[in-house]
């Protein structure tokens, strides 16, 4: 091998490694915003969750980092779903259509904000907390409709129904620890 050949090769050999070396450096921070926090696993195990800032991970996938919004309220729609400036939304039947507790059947459009509250919980303990959520309002609603009269839904018994329905739902997700909270 001649001088020239060896330079070069020697040339490429220092970016090659400069190149790893920036990429294992930069790669090995994370900044998380205000209103998330971080579940850190190392080998698939939760090791650490994390504040806003800028953190330090282990590189080269030794360390997950899975960022979740956390001081955000989100919403769910039932018997009806909004998009974008549409402010009345579409009416969804299967879900808004209910029996009192008086044989009447009544529409009820309900609307609920939650927000994460243990994002260890939310992340693992089950696959769509969001569906579970959905899922456990609308059954709670449902129960707490069919018991009602027609006249309460319609009328003065609007906010006991709220009441009830979120006493219900809180007193299950406590019981199940999903993550979420209303």
């Amino acid at each position: 091998m001649d001088q020239t050949t060896k330079t070069v090769l020697k040339g490429i050999g220092i970016v090659a490694a400069a190149i790893i070396v920036l990429t294992l450096v930069f790669g090995s921070f994370y900044t998380i915003k205000e209103q998330e926090q971080a579940v850190v696993t190392t080998s698939g195990k939760m090791t650490n969750i994390a504040d806003r800032g800028v953190h330090f991970q282990r590189p080269l996938g030794i360390q997950q980092v899975k960022k979740v919004d956390v001081n955000v309220y989100q919403k769910i729609e039932l018997g009806y779903t909004t998009t974008g400036n549409d402010f009345y939304g579409t009416t969804k039947e299967d879900e808004s259509s209910m029996i009192t507790g008086d044989y009447n059947i009544v529409n009820v459009d309900f609307f609920v904000e939650y927000k994460i509250s243990n994002p260890e919980a939310y992340l693992f303990s089950s696959d769509n907390p969001e569906l579970i959520l959905k899922n456990l309002i609308q059954s709670q609603v449902r129960n707490v409709v069919g018991s009602s009269t027609v006249d309460s839904v319609l009328t003065d018994g609007k906010e006991n129904i709220q009441m009830q329905v979120k006493a219900l739902v809180t007193e299950i997700l406590a019981e199940y620890d999903i993550g979420l909270t209303l």
